[in-house]
């Protein structure tokens, strides 16, 4: 017997603002923020982090950015229309500018710390403090939390500029 119900189908994503409305942050909210941190995202410099699951932080935006490519699969299979990889205002957050993104998205981003132990046992030497709290995210950048399709995406930019974690490489921006 087939099947006569309508198969559901996921709206396509076409726009910013269709994908501001599928913005969570409910996983963000029941974490801690660093209580060191700067609530305006301006924290940049290198420093041991010792609390919090996560410091707010600004992703240093490219000047001038410009569409080169993006994955058609991956768009296909988030419901995003191919056209919104080229719209200016995509551009502009996927570059690192998230001052104007649509409500509800927040205007500040995010790093996350962690910890490095092998089998139990804590390592330290990686770590510029040499004590353990300056493990992290040192370049990416968390800019949106979404559900999408039944499914939560933490959606970050790689090279987004510094952070607290950072162990001071030069940036190529």
């Amino acid at each position: 017997m087939k099947n006569l119900l309508p198969q559901a189908t996921s709206p396509t994503i076409t726009t910013l603002d269709d994908l501001a409305k599928l913005s969570n942050y409910s996983l963000m909210d029941t974490l801690n923020c660093d209580p060191d941190a700067k609530a305006n995202g301006a924290d940049y410099a290198p420093r041991q982090v010792f609390t919090g699951h996560y410091v707010p932080v600004n992703p240093t935006p490219i000047h001038d950015p410009e569409y080169v490519a993006h994955s058609k699969n991956f768009f296909r299979e988030l419901g995003f229309a191919d056209s919104m990889a080229q719209s200016a205002d995509f551009v502009r957050m996927f570059s690192g500018d998230i001052s104007h993104v649509p409500k509800p998205m927040r205007k500040v981003g995010w790093a996350c710390g962690y910890a490095l132990s092998i089998f139990g046992t804590e390592y330290y030497q990686q770590c510029p403090f040499q004590t353990g709290n300056g493990y992290g995210d040192g370049r990416a950048v968390s800019v949106l939390e979404a559900v999408i399709n039944g499914r939560r995406w933490e959606m970050q930019l790689k090279g987004g500029g510094r952070t607290p974690y950072c162990r001071s490489a030069k940036s190529a921006q």
